[in-house]
């Protein structure tokens, strides 16, 4: 069923590192510290366990500029120069981009910038150098109206509430389905990069150390990530992965490989790498350690390996998505895993965990379940004018969160409970900041 997704021309500009979604005349939400009032499912007992699953939980751009500073339009040129030659992003950066700064402290606190086609423009909002909210607006078709497609706060909500679940027990773990950084150019590391930084002191720090049980099953660490392609964006050696989560080197890990598994519970979790990102194809299985066919060869292995176990849940994870209906598309169908994937699923329960699109789309395919988690902080791009849907053919799989109805503003991530011999249940816990009701949880897969 997947399906080849033509070239689009009009993404050139910053594409998926900027997306964006249609603002709602709803206030913001101030306090978003504030717990869901839905009572959490209980924690699984016996043989069970739980996790948090999540992706594109990166911010936006960390811009700590002054005025007059003489590397000014440094970022922004090494930002459009990932979809131009430098010399037209160096060219489109002095003519396109206007930056504002506080008049007393010289701080950069916001930029205006083409976005992804000619007609539409960005404002960033800057607060100590984070961009806060970001919005676009479409001088052409909708002059006036800036559609809000990011605020800092939901992934800040979302950090928050996955710590505090797996602090209490609630979860065991957390997975990330990959883009957890925006990229390497300011820094590589935890003690140099911002980006890496944060991701340490709001999650990775606060995170209990492993109990016994983990530590037997070979687990030295409660975050287990995927690599997106944000992760190798000026970091080609994922040295920010591997300084960050160091014991995924334990699992084979390393700059040459980017794959690995690990069993827990009579579960089995396997990780794939879906590659860097062409902006000509975005969502192309283009990685090349180890290649596709290579990576699939390896996942039937470990998949068989699995069922002569006696395994009977296994878990996929890897960035780009098998299945989307909006914004980027899907994995096109040359290199699109579902075949291999499904074949399993009459022998045991399979699920797939995706991101990269930057909202929330769940498909259940062939037996085999699909969450595409990309809510977890990034820009919600698909929400916008043009990218709320694509083009798909009419026998398509539908998708069970949005059901037909355009995505909207939303950051939120998974609790998964896992019981022996039940069906694997999904709890979404979701932040809606333009709503009158911003905090709420829906059962998945009902």
């Amino acid at each position: 069923m997947p399906y080849s997704r033509p070239n689009d021309p009009s993404r050139r500009l910053v594409l998926s590192a900027l997306a964006a979604l249609p603002a709602f005349s709803m206030p913001l939400v101030a306090n978003a510290q504030a717990q869901t009032t839905t009572a959490q499912a209980p924690i699984p007992t016996g043989g069970g366990f739980s996790f948090a699953a999540v992706g594109d939980t990166r911010p936006m751009m960390y811009l700590p500029l002054k005025q007059g500073q003489p590397d000014l339009s440094k970022f922004f040129v090494e930002m459009f120069g990932l979809v131009m030659p430098e010399k037209v992003a160096e060219a489109v950066v002095a003519k396109d981009v206007k930056m504002i700064f506080d008049p007393v402290t010289k701080d950069l606190i916001k930029v205006v910038m083409p976005f992804a086609s000619k007609t539409e423009v960005m404002t960033l909002t800057l607060d100590k150098g984070w961009v806060t909210e970001a919005s676009v607006e479409d001088v052409k078709l909708l002059p006036g109206v800036h559609r809000t497609m990011f605020r800092l706060q939901g992934g800040e909500w979302v950090t928050r509430e996955i710590v505090k679940d797996v602090q209490s027990g609630r979860a065991k773990f957390v997975v990330n389905s990959g883009d957890a950084v925006w990229w390497g150019n300011q820094g590589l590391t935890v003690s140099d990069s911002p980006y890496w930084k944060r991701v340490n002191d709001t999650m990775l720090k606060k995170l209990p150390a492993p109990d016994d049980e983990m530590r037997a099953a070979g687990l030295d660490g409660r975050f287990f990530m995927s690599v997106g392609n944000h992760e190798v964006w000026a970091d080609p050696k994922i040295e920010g992965v591997l300084s960050a989560v160091p014991y995924l080197k334990k699992f084979g890990v390393t700059p040459e490989n980017l794959i690995y598994k690990f069993d827990f519970k009579g579960t089995r979790l396997i990780y794939l790498w879906s590659g860097k990102y062409d902006y000509r194809s975005p969502s192309l299985w283009d990685a090349d350690r180890p290649k596709y066919a290579e990576q699939m060869t390896q996942l039937q292995k470990w998949m068989d390996e699995a069922k002569a176990n006696g395994i009977l849940k296994a878990f996929i994870v890897f960035h780009y998505p098998v299945f989307a209906r909006s914004g980027l598309g899907p994995i096109p169908a040359p290199d699109n895993p579902h075949k291999v994937i499904a074949s399993y699923a009459k022998d045991m329960e399979v699920v797939v965990l995706n991101g990269h699109v930057h909202t929330t789309e769940i498909y259940d395919v062939d037996g085999v379940k699909y969450l595409m988690l990309g809510g977890g902080g990034a820009e919600q791009d698909p929400i916008l004018p043009g990218r709320t849907s694509i083009k798909v053919p009419a026998d398509y799989p539908q998708d069970l969160y949005w059901k037909g109805q355009p995505p909207q503003e939303e950051y939120n991530y998974v609790l998964v409970d896992v019981e022996p011999g039940q069906k694997t249940k999904f709890t979404l816990n979701r932040f809606r900041p333009w709503s009158a009701e911003p905090f709420g949880t829906e059962e998945l897969f009902k």
